[in-house]
């Protein structure tokens, strides 16, 4: 009876653990917005230590050849990053990410600030 009990709890401790460990799988999250001139995606992929997130800002005008350079800020709840370049056919492509960090919670959005040729627009990022 003793070695039924003990299997029984062994087979216990081993099926939470797996139930446990279940909830640390990746999640992939999409974020996007748009502003009068400028439209921005952000696909994120969170999992127990870190967080990855690539993403792109396009300028929606006609003119993608002649804007200039351009510079960008982007941040979320726990910190954000920037950078400074000429789009390519329109195009700014990024990357970010970090291990050991605090995670972007899914439903708080990211602030985008694009700045170009004098002008500045602002928008949010959000959960689709």
């Amino acid at each position: 009876m003793k070695l039924r009990h003990h299997s029984f709890v062994i087979v216990l401790i081993c099926a939470l653990f797996l139930l446990s460990s279940c909830n640390e799988q990746d999640k992939s999250l999409r974020f996007e917005g748009e502003s009068d001139n400028w439209k921005s995606q952000y696909f994120l992929t969170q999992d127990k230590d870190s967080e990855d997130g690539e993403g792109s800002i396009i300028y929606k005008g006609s003119d993608k050849d002649n804007i200039g350079e351009v510079t960008y800020k982007i941040e979320g709840q726990n910190g954000g990053f920037s950078g400074s370049l000429t789009p390519i056919n329109g195009k700014i492509s990024f990357n970010n990410g970090c291990i050991g960090c605090a995670k972007q919670d899914s439903n708080r959005p990211f602030h985008v600030t694009v700045q170009w040729d004098g002008k500045e627009e602002k928008f949010d990022l959000k959960k689709k």
